[in-house]
């Protein structure tokens, strides 16, 4: 059994699958988690069926077993002390019978020894050797007793006494005490639990466990889980309304100096950049700046055809986009109910 603070470490089951949780430690402070890695494959990698922190899970094991053990507690330590004499006796009556048996036996052998004649040496000499084991044994017997009968315990004190019995009504302070390692709160576990079986309901934020306790019985827990997780750190609502309205007109490097000007930061608190403005725009879909080309002021025409829809000769057509095009010269001429811009003929040149 390993040292970590997983207390179902090789108790704890897929509700799912079936298979048996691993366990993983994460964060700071090495939180237990219990995790399956199942069977199915996504994108050429396992897919965990399960996986959930172990602090919750733990907890509610805990108190469903300490919960068990609190009507039984008060009684277990009573039964401890008086039975604490009466084990002492036991093993000595225990003793006494192997001393008895190893008395009979050497006796016995004695009586076989005895019995053979002495002329038949072969059989003398190995009812010798079977007399020398007995009482080598009843030697020993007796040896032991009497180390037994030596080492018998003091009574316990009134103080003792009262000590136990406080133990007993106490069970959360003996498993929640500094000296109560995590193996052996595992050990106490499994003295009582055969596995725990998991399943987490992740539509209902619930864990359910189903706790399968030493000699058939069962019984059901269920842990509720966080409903949300702590909020991502993210840009202002009023910086991304502003940048909105900004982009429509200005380009990124000019939004990135206006949002400075007024203080203003993105998620990460430093100071706004085109590449930064860029990013933000990409992650809100806002469209970029685009500018806007000038409209062109007629159609493009040929010296002959801006001639022939003007009703002027060519030469003279020459002469006017020459003039429009100084830009103190430019006009419009119009005529027959169409305009036609007088540099639409220097752009026929």
């Amino acid at each position: 059994m390993k040292e970590g603070a997983a207390l179902l470490q090789g108790l704890a089951v897929c509700g799912h699958c079936g298979r048996r949780l691993a366990v993983h430690y994460s964060g700071r402070f090495s939180a237990p988690g219990y995790h399956c890695a199942g069977k199915n494959i996504v994108n050429g990698r396992g897919e965990y069926c399960l996986n959930i922190g172990g602090v919750q899970i733990d907890a509610a094991v805990a108190e469903a077993f300490l919960a068990a053990l609190a009507p039984a507690g008060l009684e277990a330590s009573l039964q401890a002390i008086e039975q604490f004499d009466a084990d002492h006796e036991t093993t000595l009556a225990q003793f006494r019978r192997d001393v008895d048996r190893a008395r009979y036996n050497a006796r016995r052998a004695e009586r076989r020894y005895r019995a053979v004649d002495p002329e038949n040496r072969l059989v003398a000499r190995g009812l010798e050797a079977e007399w020398e084991s007995a009482l080598l044994e009843l030697k020993t017997a007796e040896s032991e007793l009497s180390d037994r009968e030596h080492a018998r315990p003091r009574p316990l004190t009134h103080e003792e006494r009262d000590a136990i019995l406080a133990l007993g009504k106490d069970l959360k302070r003996i498993w929640f005490a500094p000296t109560t390692s995590d193996r052996d709160r595992k050990e106490l576990l499994r003295t009582l639990l055969d596995d725990v079986t998991l399943r987490v309901e992740r539509d209902k934020y619930n864990a359910h466990l189903t706790l399968r306790w030493r000699g058939g019985l069962f019984s059901e827990v269920n842990v509720p889980l966080p409903h949300s997780h702590p909020s991502p750190i993210r840009t202002a609502d009023d910086t991304i309304d502003l940048l909105r309205r900004l982009a429509a007109h200005y380009p990124d490097t000019k939004i990135a100096g206006i949002l400075n000007r007024q203080g203003r930061t993105p998620a990460t608190g430093l100071s706004f950049t085109a590449n930064r403005v860029s990013s933000l725009r990409t992650h809100w879909e806002i469209p970029c700046f685009e500018l806007k080309q000038q409209v062109q002021d007629g159609e493009c025409m040929t010296i002959e055809k801006a001639a022939r829809a003007l009703g002027i000769a060519p030469s003279t057509c020459i002469a006017a986009s020459t003039m429009a095009s100084l830009p103190e010269s430019r006009s419009h001429l119009t005529r027959r109910g169409a305009s036609v811009s007088m540099t639409s003929c220097g752009r026929a040149l």
